[in-house]
């Protein structure tokens, strides 16, 4: 129950009182927490496919894999945006805060699902939307706990300089998010735009050259 409670916290964007065990609770918290968001994102992942059996058991591991290996290809490049700001706050507590948000995101996942599978069994039309719209709620909601536990963790001190290494961790992980998706698609039973990736952003840009092959000729 104490674990349970500081996950919530960490997912409230609270600050972590110092307890026993310093830097190992610190992990043990942020282990508890990425174990926590693949279960909730499999969750969300099983009922969006649920009009198919198989769908739904390859999301099982297939959503979870998105959101992680987002979250981890982020973290080199959102931490070495914190050290290189300065930001006046410890690399931990930037760590736990993006955590924290990528856990309260999932929690949404989690708790709308129920609602996604009933809508995937009775409802051709608004199933895709509502399945959609909960990913954007779901990254709407992460941001908004990564950014309040950023700006608690400096208590006001220079909080402007926060704004680098939260805008990099931010944008590179939709980024990420985006292509993942069109990598491990399909993931819902229709097929969207986000299964495309970057080139249905924009379409009608010019492929890049081919040097030294004369492909790009050829084609």
């Amino acid at each position: 129950m104490h674990l349970l409670s500081r996950l919530f916290d960490l997912a409230t964007g609270r600050p972590l009182p110092d307890e026993a065990g310093g830097s190992a609770s610190r992990a043990q918290l942020i282990v508890a927490a990425l174990l926590a968001l693949g279960v909730f994102a499999a969750a969300w992942g099983f009922a969006a496919g649920s009009q198919s059996l198989g769908l739904a058991m390859s999301n099982l591991y297939k959503v979870p894999m998105v959101v992680i290996l987002s979250a981890v290809l982020t973290l080199p490049a959102g931490m070495l945006a914190w050290k290189l700001s300065e930001a006046p706050c410890r690399g931990r507590n930037i760590l736990q805060a993006f955590v924290g948000g990528c856990f309260g995101g999932t929690l949404i996942l989690a708790v709308l699902s129920p609602v996604v599978a009933v809508y995937y069994q009775s409802s051709a039309w608004a199933a895709p939307y509502l399945a959609i719209g909960s990913t954007f709620v779901a990254i709407a909601v992460g941001t908004a706990v990564f950014l309040r536990a950023s700006v608690r963790a400096v208590d006001g001190k220079n909080g402007w300089r926060m704004a680098i290494p939260v805008s990099t961790f931010v944008v590179l992980q939709i980024a990420l998010l985006a292509q993942l998706v069109s990598i491990a698609s399909p993931i819902l039973p229709e097929r969207t735009v986000f299964a495309d990736g970057v080139e249905a952003v924009a379409p009608d840009l010019p492929e890049p050259l081919l040097p030294h092959t004369g492909l790009t000729e050829a084609r």
